[in-house]
């Protein structure tokens, strides 16, 4: 006798869901953010999580009440964000190819940013790719 369909995953979307957007060496931070997080909050929702402008960019949904408190675990993850490489994890800073005016940013170290600068490496899905 066949089941019928599954019912749908009614839990919210987490920050482990989604850990794939943003590098590799934002991983630990995040991890250590949705700890925190669920911690107070266990049924909080993700809303986004992106890099944008060189930066990690967090926005949940908590209950009535939370605000305050997710407000400072988010600002705490995205400030360390700043001075961590996006590639490796180790200490970096936002920077841009080549540290030309403009253009694109990142969160890197100065190992990554010389093969970053080159476009020897790429994210992609949350892994760092050597174009080789």
């Amino acid at each position: 006798m066949a089941d019928g369909p599954a019912a749908p995953d009614t839990r919210p979307v987490q920050i482990p869901a989604r850990i794939h957007t943003v590098g590799p060496g934002w991983r630990q931070l995040l991890e250590r953010l949705h700890e925190e997080i669920q911690a107070a909050f266990p049924d909080y929702r993700l809303l986004d999580l992106k890099e944008k402008l060189g930066g990690l960019r967090v926005y949940v949904e908590g209950p009535s009440g939370s605000g305050h408190t997710l407000r400072s675990l988010i600002a705490t993850a995205e400030a360390q964000a700043e001075h961590t490489c996006e590639f490796c994890g180790t200490f970096g800073r936002i920077r841009t190819r080549d540290d030309q005016s403009g253009g694109w940013r990142k969160a890197v170290c100065d190992t990554c940013h010389s093969a970053w600068s080159a476009h020897r490496i790429v994210i992609v899905r949350g892994v760092v790719r050597d174009r080789g």
